[in-house]
């Protein structure tokens, strides 16, 4: 009967006879009871093959009787549930209960011959997964490729993460947990993997225009591979590099002209440094989940654009000089800061650079000279607020470092 069907009906005339069968087995199954616990376990436990609980015998049987038959006809039963699966990712509705029958039914056809109590894969594996996986690689290769000829990279990015999520749902609804690992593996392998140069080259773009949802779905797909992420850090590094330089090199224009490093005023000059770091900081946070090696990226490119740029010229102390004259600035009872509150996020922004300054006794000397001369003055913006920057640095650069200071506060 089923040698005429193809497709759908077939499914379901296997499906029915799979239900009917079952059932039927089941009912004699519990009937020979006392077979299977006394006669079928002795001729078992004496070691003679061939000799199953009757259940089991019914599974052999319609394997070789019914289910052969079909899948040796060019995988016939087999080729049928994937077409259904390529309609449904064509976006067509389709019988999943159907599907997950018969698919469940290639797995209970695993039979292992030394404990018919244990179930195998084998079926499922030769007769069902393999040539699915095989399908799924045909068929993404040619959307994907199909897709990108017609499509932006902020468009392939949404139909890549759709698909991966159906994938992953298709998995859960009618196949086997063990297919899991293999479909995504192969899923990841054609739609990321073999497009990421693409990806890679797009990226700059998308930090250029601060299309976040895409950088964040860029990140998402491409940490999934392997080699995904490192030529993104590299792109990032260079970016936050060139936005630093360029911040500073914008207020050295405004600030003079001529051939020589224009001098810049210290709070504008902390500000534009401060952007650069805080804009790209939210970039790592919120569109590469704070992820180490980002993180890393911004804090090279920090170093380098804040010790070296237009206003330091070839100058290793400017910068910390410039940054030490901020916070003086901040520290003394005329300073521009409202509340304390505003006042101790201030001293917390100066603490963001002094992190990536690299001669660090330079700032000492220029701070504890500005101090000295808060403190002969009587200047001080206040007592808690000397405190709480030379604690801030002890935090940083450990109690040597600001002995002195602390002397001098204290004396």
């Amino acid at each position: 009967a089923s040698d005429n069907l193809q497709d759908e009906a077939l499914l379901r005339y296997y499906a029915k006879e799979w239900d009917r069968y079952t059932t039927g087995a089941n009912y004699i199954n519990r009937l020979f009871t006392y077979l299977n616990r006394h006669w079928v376990k002795r001729e078992k436990d004496e070691g003679r093959k061939g000799v199953y609980t009757v259940y089991t015998l019914a599974l052999v049987q319609w394997k070789q009787n019914f289910f052969l038959h079909i899948q040796n006809k060019n995988q016939k039963l087999a080729n049928a549930v994937l077409r259904l699966i390529e309609n449904q990712r064509n976006g067509e509705t389709i019988d999943v209960g159907l599907v997950k029958k018969v698919v469940d039914s290639f797995v209970s056809l695993g039979l292992d011959d030394s404990d018919s109590n244990k179930a195998t894969f084998d079926v499922y594996k030769e007769h069902f997964e393999t040539p699915f996986i095989n399908a799924t690689e045909k068929y993404y290769k040619h959307e994907s490729e199909s897709f990108l000829a017609e499509n932006s990279i902020s468009e392939y990015l949404k139909k890549a993460e759709e698909r991966l999520k159906e994938e992953e749902d298709r998995v859960e609804r009618y196949m086997n947990s063990i297919t899991r690992k293999t479909l995504v593996g192969k899923c990841e392998a054609v739609l990321i993997r073999e497009h990421a140069e693409a990806m890679w080259e797009d990226f700059q773009n998308l930090l250029d225009f601060d299309k976040d949802e895409d950088l964040q779905r860029m990140y998402a797909l491409l940490a999934r591979i392997p080699e995904g992420l490192e030529p993104l850090r590299k792109k990032f590094e260079e970016h936050v590099k060139k936005a630093g330089l360029a911040a500073v090199a914008k207020l050295t224009q405004a600030a003079g002209e001529g051939g020589a490093p224009a001098e810049v005023e210290p709070k504008a000059y902390v500000d534009a440094l401060l952007e650069v770091h805080a804009k790209n900081q939210e970039t790592v946070n919120r569109s590469f989940k704070g992820e180490a090696g980002f993180v890393a990226s911004l804090d090279r490119a920090c170093k380098d654009f804040v010790n070296k740029n237009a206003a330091t010229g070839t100058s290793s102390t400017k910068s910390p000089e410039l940054l030490a004259k901020h916070a003086d600035a901040l520290l003394r009872k005329n300073n521009k800061v409202g509340e304390d509150n505003d006042l101790e996020d201030a001293l917390n922004k100066v603490m963001i650079l002094f992190k990536y300054i690299e001669d660090k006794d330079v700032f000492q000397t220029f701070y504890t000279t500005k101090l000295s001369k808060r403190l002969i003055h009587g200047v001080s913006a206040s007592d808690e607020a000397e405190a709480s920057m030379i604690a801030k640095l002890k935090e940083a650069c450990g109690f040597e470092y600001t002995n002195k200071l602390q002397r001098m506060f204290t004396d």
